[in-house]
Protein backbone atom coordinates (compact mmCIF):
# COMPACT_ATOMS: atom_id res chain seq x y z
CA UNK A 1 0.00 0.00 0.00
CA UNK A 2 0.94 3.32 -0.82
CA UNK A 3 1.62 5.97 1.60
CA UNK A 4 1.35 10.10 0.57
CA UNK A 5 2.98 12.44 2.69
CA UNK A 6 0.14 15.06 4.42
CA UNK A 7 -1.44 17.42 2.49
CA UNK A 8 0.49 21.38 3.50
CA UNK A 9 0.08 23.76 0.33
CA UNK A 10 1.42 26.94 0.73
CA UNK A 11 -0.63 29.89 1.52
CA UNK A 12 -1.99 31.83 -1.68
CA UNK A 13 -3.98 34.67 -2.21
CA UNK A 14 -6.59 33.38 -4.93
CA UNK A 15 -8.51 36.23 -7.04
CA UNK A 16 -11.47 34.00 -8.11
CA UNK A 17 -15.11 34.32 -7.37
CA UNK A 18 -16.43 33.22 -3.92
CA UNK A 19 -15.10 32.73 -0.80
CA UNK A 20 -11.54 31.10 -1.02
CA UNK A 21 -9.66 32.03 1.94
CA UNK A 22 -10.50 30.55 5.64
CA UNK A 23 -10.14 32.84 8.74
CA UNK A 24 -7.87 30.99 10.74
CA UNK A 25 -10.40 30.98 13.84
CA UNK A 26 -12.07 28.36 11.44
CA UNK A 27 -9.10 26.57 10.14
CA UNK A 28 -8.75 26.06 14.10
CA UNK A 29 -11.97 24.62 14.41
CA UNK A 30 -12.17 22.63 12.05
CA UNK A 31 -9.29 20.51 13.22
CA UNK A 32 -11.26 19.90 16.60
CA UNK A 33 -12.74 16.15 16.86
CA UNK A 34 -16.59 16.52 15.07
CA UNK A 35 -19.41 16.70 17.16
CA UNK A 36 -22.24 14.61 17.07
CA UNK A 37 -25.59 16.57 15.98
CA UNK A 38 -27.33 14.76 19.25
CA UNK A 39 -24.51 16.06 21.48
CA UNK A 40 -25.81 18.51 24.20
CA UNK A 41 -22.64 20.69 23.24
CA UNK A 42 -23.26 20.98 19.88
CA UNK A 43 -27.07 21.76 20.80
CA UNK A 44 -25.39 24.71 22.43
CA UNK A 45 -23.36 25.61 19.94
CA UNK A 46 -26.28 25.57 17.32
CA UNK A 47 -28.83 27.48 19.65
CA UNK A 48 -25.93 30.56 20.26
CA UNK A 49 -25.51 30.32 16.08
CA UNK A 50 -29.34 30.60 15.66
CA UNK A 51 -29.54 33.31 18.26
CA UNK A 52 -26.67 35.21 15.91
CA UNK A 53 -28.45 34.66 12.68
CA UNK A 54 -32.03 36.21 14.56
CA UNK A 55 -29.81 39.20 15.73
CA UNK A 56 -28.11 39.72 12.03
CA UNK A 57 -31.38 39.22 10.38
CA UNK A 58 -33.75 41.00 12.67
CA UNK A 59 -35.73 38.91 13.50
CA UNK A 60 -37.55 36.88 16.34
CA UNK A 61 -38.74 34.09 14.25
CA UNK A 62 -37.56 30.82 16.78
CA UNK A 63 -36.82 28.37 13.80
CA UNK A 64 -33.58 30.92 11.94
CA UNK A 65 -31.00 28.54 11.44
CA UNK A 66 -28.21 27.92 9.02
CA UNK A 67 -28.59 25.28 6.38
CA UNK A 68 -24.75 23.64 5.43
CA UNK A 69 -25.20 22.89 1.49
CA UNK A 70 -24.12 24.50 -2.04
CA UNK A 71 -25.13 27.74 -3.54
CA UNK A 72 -28.02 25.72 -5.36
CA UNK A 73 -29.49 24.38 -1.69
CA UNK A 74 -29.89 27.87 -0.70
CA UNK A 75 -32.06 29.10 -3.40
CA UNK A 76 -33.94 25.83 -3.40
CA UNK A 77 -34.26 26.61 0.55
CA UNK A 78 -35.85 30.03 -0.73
CA UNK A 79 -38.24 29.10 -3.26
CA UNK A 80 -39.60 26.41 -1.70
CA UNK A 81 -40.83 28.54 1.00
CA UNK A 82 -41.73 30.77 -0.87
CA UNK A 83 -43.84 29.53 -3.88
CA UNK A 84 -47.32 28.22 -3.28
CA UNK A 85 -48.49 25.94 -6.01
CA UNK A 86 -50.57 28.18 -8.77
CA UNK A 87 -48.18 31.43 -7.85
CA UNK A 88 -46.87 32.83 -10.79
CA UNK A 89 -43.49 33.06 -11.33
CA UNK A 90 -41.44 35.31 -13.50
CA UNK A 91 -37.62 34.44 -13.88
CA UNK A 92 -35.47 36.17 -15.79
CA UNK A 93 -33.12 33.79 -17.39
CA UNK A 94 -28.88 35.18 -18.03
CA UNK A 95 -27.59 31.65 -17.48
CA UNK A 96 -27.30 28.36 -15.82
CA UNK A 97 -28.69 29.74 -12.95
CA UNK A 98 -31.96 31.01 -14.39
CA UNK A 99 -32.53 27.79 -15.80
CA UNK A 100 -32.46 26.56 -12.16
CA UNK A 101 -34.79 28.64 -11.16
CA UNK A 102 -37.79 27.62 -13.62
CA UNK A 103 -36.70 24.68 -12.54
CA UNK A 104 -37.51 24.49 -8.93
CA UNK A 105 -40.34 26.97 -9.87
CA UNK A 106 -42.25 24.64 -11.72
CA UNK A 107 -41.49 21.75 -9.38
CA UNK A 108 -43.11 23.87 -6.83
CA UNK A 109 -46.33 24.21 -9.02
CA UNK A 110 -45.98 27.14 -9.79
CA UNK A 111 -47.05 28.94 -13.38
CA UNK A 112 -43.73 30.12 -14.54
CA UNK A 113 -43.12 32.64 -17.01
CA UNK A 114 -39.37 33.68 -17.73
CA UNK A 115 -37.39 35.92 -19.90
CA UNK A 116 -35.20 34.80 -22.42
CA UNK A 117 -32.11 37.19 -23.56
CA UNK A 118 -32.13 37.91 -27.47
CA UNK A 119 -29.27 40.12 -28.15
CA UNK A 120 -30.45 43.85 -26.13
CA UNK A 121 -34.36 42.71 -25.75
CA UNK A 122 -35.76 39.81 -23.90
CA UNK A 123 -38.12 37.74 -25.08
CA UNK A 124 -41.56 36.36 -23.13
CA UNK A 125 -42.14 33.19 -25.03
CA UNK A 126 -45.92 32.95 -26.30
CA UNK A 127 -47.34 29.79 -24.50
Amino acid sequence: MSTYKELSPSLRTIMTPGPVEVDPRVLRALSFPILGQFDPEFTSLMNETMAMLRELYMTDNEWCYPVDGTSRSGIEAVLVSLIQPGDKVLVPIYGRFGHLLVEISERCGAEVVFLKQNGERYLIPKR
